[in-house]
């Protein structure tokens, strides 16, 4: 199983080298199998793992009547095989993913605050809406909490930033519920402010909001939930 595993490593590294070689682009196609194998001097077996690995890792895909087609970078799939294997049973790790979170979306509110649009606006206005009535019947409002964030931040169009923000949410929407239930409720006056700021043109009164919702709970106390109120 080690020299399988050692061959296996080998081959993806080889492939790797072609891509780079061959200035092979997303769209190219890779040479098929039996071509690989032959230069490699592996079996078609070795090279059908190494592939399959790539496609889990969302470096190629399969195409029906085509071959094995090269995709576009993307973080997500690198962040999402991190998560799998750091998060388990590691809150410590979590509390350390929401600690970035809070600096990514400080660091980037004021390109955020004039990159949104008037549409863009109107749907946080929605989203937080929805919050208020989700909290009132359910008690939670994840993926909305999600969705308004992600939106904050999409008009920048940092592919990289979407992918680590959203890869954080994954953990963010599963993690410790119902320790969050009895805190939530200043939480959807915070998403209130943050809106209100936007929907006045009013960028220091947007920045004190989006302070002011990460000073509090998750983000200040690695054993609580507990929301600071004004």
């Amino acid at each position: 199983m080690a020299a399988d595993q050692k061959l296996y490593v080998q081959v993806l590294r080889q492939i790797h080298q072609l891509i780079l070689d061959r200035g092979l682009k997303p769209g190219d196609l890779l040479p098929p199998e039996q071509v690989l194998a032959a230069e490699f001097g592996v079996s078609r077996n070795v090279v059908r793992e190494a592939i399959k690995s790539m496609e889990v890792m969302g470096i190629v895909r399969a195409v029906a009547g085509r071959g094995t087609e090269l995709l576009p970078f993307s973080m997500e799939y690198i962040l999402q095989s991190m998560l799998f294997f750091q998060v388990p049973g590691n809150e410590s790790a979590v509390r350390q993913m929401f600690d970035v979170r809070r600096h990514l979306e400080l660091s980037y509110m004021r390109d955020a605050f004039y990159a949104l649009e008037k549409e863009d606006i109107q749907h946080l206005r929605e989203v937080v809406d929805r919050i208020r009535v989700s909290y009132e019947q359910e008690g939670l409002f994840s993926e909305l909490d999600r969705d308004f964030h992600l939106t904050l931040f999409r008009p920048l169009k940092n592919a990289v930033l979407d992918s680590l923000m959203n890869a954080i949410w994954e953990v963010d929407v599963r993690f410790q519920l119902e320790e969050k239930r009895p805190h939530l409720g200043d939480s959807v006056a915070k998403h209130e402010a943050v809106v209100q700021a936007l929907e006045a043109h009013d960028f220091i009164g947007f920045v004190k909001a989006m302070e002011y919702h990460f000073s509090s709970g998750k983000y200040r106390n690695p054993g609580s939930y507990e929301e600071e109120v004004q």
